[in-house]
């Protein structure tokens, strides 16, 4: 008897009373199409699919949102934060080309811009927080780029970004931004001026430590090239990670103001705790950037680091007492976590390095997640005293 559906086609729409109320996951590699004609559209529109290394549907609708959320003209996902930023200096920058840099970044950025893109002929002009306070546009006059990280990871120090933006337009330079602490919640860099925004969507889009990815979001014209360079490299976010991050999405708002508020009560403890030296904190008013901060964003965000004297030995115990703070690498879900940067994040810094980075040996590094405050400031009071 010949089987009223066969497999060849199985992927044929039927009829539908209703609509899924979820998104929906599209994990097809490849895209069918009716005629050779149809495939000559397609190459001459781009619009449509036609492989999910190009590009694909369910990947689609959450580049369109957070295109939305931020601003921007269009976004462009990729499998990691990482992905994103060498995705974006690859499309934008080649040998022989000079960009500016800000010193104080993420470990892994910080590498890329120190090592990776001089062994490919890229001059890097490293620009600390006091020289970008500072900035004229002659200082990066002939760059092709000017890379920015706000809040800094794990100073969380804030950059200006208005002023930065409007000095590298006088001389002509595209502006990056890696605002993955803050999120378009509580930054909008595109509405300061800032040409390209970046997000390591593993952390406060996704929010739940279950998937790993990256955005870039800007205007079509910036955002297009970039998506050609990751047609060619093949980083793209995969469909089930575009799923989830679209669920994450959906609780942003309300799990950035819950972060806010818990991260707000443990700064406030922390910074009269006997046995805290500093607390680096966007909310507190002794914070060196409070206006920038005032002006730039509408919360101080879920992360905290302090230092607690005692060198490295001193942050380890204090690191390693901990019993609601999970001890892991990563931010932004709804699980506390606690670090030692220079232990991980910034661990292939050399030490004079780190220094300049404001990130000692005895800084711990907290994510705060959606626990109740007061048993998480419990947990810190307890493995603070010893």
């Amino acid at each position: 008897m010949r089987p009223r559906t066969t497999c060849a086609r199985m992927g044929e729409r039927t009829p539908e009373v209703g609509r899924p109320l979820a998104p929906v996951i599209v994990p097809s590699s490849t895209f069918v199409f009716e005629s050779q004609n149809d495939v000559e559209r397609y190459y001459e529109s781009g619009a449509g699919y036609v492989y999910s290394r190009y590009e694909n549907p369910t990947v689609r609708q959450v580049e369109i949102g957070l295109a939305g959320l931020e601003g921007a003209e269009d976004a462009a996902c990729f499998a990691s934060g990482m992905a994103a930023i060498s995705t974006t200096l690859l499309a934008l920058t080649r040998s022989g080309d000079r960009v500016a840099a800000q010193r104080e970044l993420y470990g892994g950025a910080a590498d890329l811009f120190s090592r990776v893109l001089p062994e490919m002929g890229v001059e890097v002009t490293h620009l600390g927080l006091d020289e970008l306070a500072g900035l004229e546009p002659a200082r990066i006059e002939g760059c092709r780029l000017l890379y920015l990280e706000t809040p800094v990871n794990p100073t969380l120090r804030v950059v200006d970004l208005r002023r930065a933006a409007g000095v590298a337009r006088a001389a002509g330079v595209t502006t990056a931004v890696d605002s993955t602490f803050a999120t378009p919640i509580l930054q909008r860099p595109i509405d300061l001026g800032v040409d390209l925004v970046i997000h390591s969507a593993t952390k406060y889009l996704g929010g739940h430590s279950d998937l790993i990815g990256g955005v870039v979001a800007g205007s079509g014209a910036l955002v297009g090239r970039i998506m050609l360079r990751r047609r060619a490299l093949g980083g793209i976010m995969d469909p089930f990670t575009a799923f989830l991050l679209l669920r994450g999405v959906r609780t942003l708002a309300v799990r950035m103001e819950a972060h806010c508020r818990g991260a707000s009560e443990l700064a406030r403890f922390l910074a009269g705790h006997s046995r805290v030296e500093r607390v680096f904190y966007p909310g507190l008013a002794e914070h060196p950037d409070a206006d920038v901060v005032r002006r730039q964003m509408s919360g101080p965000g879920g992360m905290i680091s302090l230092t607690v004297g005692g060198g490295d030995p001193g942050a380890r115990a204090v690191h390693d007492r901990l019993r609601l703070f999970s001890r892991a690498g990563s931010l932004g879900g709804v699980e506390s976590l606690v670090s030692i940067p220079a232990r991980m994040s910034h661990r292939y810094q050399d030490a004079a390095m780190r220094l300049l980075m404001d990130v000692p040996d005895d800084m711990l590094r907290l994510s705060v997640g959606l626990e109740d405050p007061a048993d998480l400031i419990e947990d810190l009071d307890r493995a603070l005293r010893g």
